[in-house]
């Protein structure tokens, strides 16, 4: 029986929802009926790195060198050629793209791929989040825009993983409704679903165990907004004196969060960790996690800890609303109210009948929802009906 080739792109396997979802799929993705091969540039040095995902799986990874999130003629030419000539040697049936700089040079490649051959390769994009908000100049952004259109047209189906990024996407005028397909992120979550490892930040950091713990696990960058935690952080300290916070991850902006936090006169509060792999018991250990970002796709943070039996309380950006029950939207805020999040937070807190709901409501539901055998189903069934 002859196996569907399914060429899967990713810019960088750096921390992030993106990299463990294209992992999971190359891994699962192996078998009788399928034959993957997973491509993604180098993560920057500045980034945490989650190709050990991989190496865990005995994936082998090939390595684009001039593939990169920055903008660049010359290295994204060479990018192009470098996948095109993959595409000529590898005959995928499918190339699959994950995140918007891989689905510029790999859709791109496939283009030209499809022009001197006979034998057309199928394209799908996934968008896990978009760069049409918060991350740009507003010329850059319309650029991204043009592209993303003219890439669309070429494009047999286009993934959202919420059904409010797929509209949000559908109302830039990014294809049509019937190229449009939802699927959610799926991940393993067995081990969040069943650690009860709930002592590991006391112990690892020595905080008293009478204190309660809020965190954010994030990538340490602008779209996050993490000044917002920090001030977040100051206003729970303010009315509640037994809670310690820890910022999770690292990036180019920890430097500044950094002196931010001691401008605050809350640092002596706040625990920098940098990038930890015990996320299970991370997730355990915390009371509640925050999330200020202006802009999200389907965050893993927020998947994760309400898979762990974490409260959350987050802005409601992009995909996020998604994930919370009708109850747990009281826990969402507009990006930068502070005083909203500070009292949201202290709720969660402060309230022992309002946390067992949370977790009533969102731990079994969030697991079955977005465990990664129900992904790969999906996307069977996405596969099947292109060839």
């Amino acid at each position: 029986m002859k196996k569907t080739k399914i060429l899967r792109v990713i810019a960088r396997l750096n921390v992030g929802g993106p990299a463990i979802h294209t992992v999971l799929l190359t891994d699962q993705m192996n078998d009788d009926h399928y034959d993957t091969k997973l491509v993604a540039g180098h993560v920057p040095s500045n980034e945490g790195d989650m190709s050990y995902l991989a190496k865990e799986r005995n994936l082998k990874v090939h390595y684009l060198n001039h593939l990169q999130r920055e903008l660049s003629l010359k290295d994204d030419l060479k990018s192009l050629f470098d996948l095109f000539l993959i595409i000529r040697e590898y005959q995928p049936d499918i190339i699959h793209t994950h995140t918007a700089k891989a689905g510029f040079i790999g859709r791109a490649a496939a283009i030209v791929a499809n022009f001197f051959s006979k034998n057309k390769v199928k394209s799908v994009h996934t968008f896990h989040g978009h760069v049409f908000h918060g991350y740009f100049s507003p010329m850059k952004t319309k650029l991204f825009l043009g592209i993303e259109k003219f890439l669309a047209k070429y494009t047999d189906t286009i993934i959202t993983i919420t059904e409010k990024q797929q509209e949000e996407i559908l109302n830039l005028g990014i294809g049509k409704k019937a190229q449009h397909k939802m699927v959610p992120l799926g991940l393993d979550l067995k081990r969040f679903y069943t650690n009860t490892n709930n002592n590991f930040l006391h112990d690892e950091y020595n905080i008293p165990k009478t204190s309660k713990l809020v965190g954010i696990v994030a990538r340490f960058t602008q779209i996050k907004n993490l000044k917002m935690f920090i001030r977040v952080a100051k206003l729970i300290s303010n009315e509640k004196d037994d809670v310690h916070f820890f910022m999770i991850g690292d990036g180019e902006d920890r430097d500044m969060l950094e002196s931010y936090a001691k401008q605050e006169n809350i640092d002596h509060k706040i625990t920098f960790t940098g990038f930890l792999k015990d996320l299970p018991s991370i997730y355990a250990s915390l009371d509640l996690v925050l999330l200020t970002s202006n802009n999200e796709g389907s965050p893993v943070s927020i998947i994760e800890a309400m898979t762990s039996g974490t409260c959350v309380v987050s802005t409601a950006v992009g995909g996020v609303p998604d994930l919370f029950s009708s109850f747990g939207k009281r826990y969402l805020v507009g990006p930068n109210e502070d005083e909203a999040m500070k009292n949201a937070a202290v709720r969660i807190l402060s309230y022992e009948d309002d946390k067992n709901l949370f977790i009533r409501e969102h731990k079994e539901s969030t697991y079955r929802k977005y465990n990664y055998d129900r992904l790969v189903s999906d996307l069977k069934m996405t596969y099947k009906e292109l060839t």
